[in-house]
């Protein structure tokens, strides 16, 4: 085998294990039943993750609220998890490539500038045995109840109930997993 192929090696597998510590010591986990698949950035000052997580390349947590993330859950790539105020993951959840999950809006008042006006929060829930498929977005308030599943490029800002099956832009329930 190469020497140049070894070396690399080496260095992946460092640089795999430095990742990890510094995340479990950033987000304070007690435990090691985490995998992170590449870079995962951690912006956010509360996140606590639970059991047998896989966070995939490029995810993103952000904000100053807590984000809570249960057992088996998979956050796909490129997703950014955004809280202010707080977003809970239950268990057993898979979040497909490139959704943004936030918790915050903007005040749109014309009485003010944009850029000086408050944000505006309401907690996000998103409950266990969830699919979240690829390119969705969550938005302030909603709540995904247990079973749910929400098709690709949906945009939730209600409540989706329990083992429904919703889609579009707002995502509406269209049936119920059998």
């Amino acid at each position: 085998m190469n020497l140049f192929l070894i070396i690399d090696s080496i260095k992946s597998h460092v640089q795999r294990r430095y990742r990890k510590y510094i995340f479990l010591q950033r987000t304070r986990t007690p435990h090691k039943a985490v995998t992170l698949l590449g870079n995962v950035y951690l912006n956010a000052s509360n996140v606590k993750i639970g059991r047998n997580v896989t966070i995939y390349p490029n995810v993103s947590f952000e904000g100053v609220g807590e984000i809570i993330i249960g057992d088996n859950v998979s956050i796909g790539f490129g997703c950014i998890i955004h809280s202010d105020q707080r977003v809970y993951i239950g268990s057993d959840t898979s979040i497909a490539a490139y959704t943004y999950i936030i918790d915050v809006n903007h005040g749109i008042s014309r009485k003010e500038l944009i850029r000086k006006q408050n944000l505006e929060t309401s907690s996000i829930y998103i409950g266990s045995d969830v699919w979240i498929a690829a390119h969705c977005t969550i938005i302030k308030g909603a709540e995904i109840q247990d079973g749910a599943v929400v098709g690709a490029m949906s945009m939730v800002n209600k409540e989706i109930g329990p083992y429904c099956i919703a889609y579009g832009i707002p995502a509406k329930n269209f049936g119920e997993r059998k």
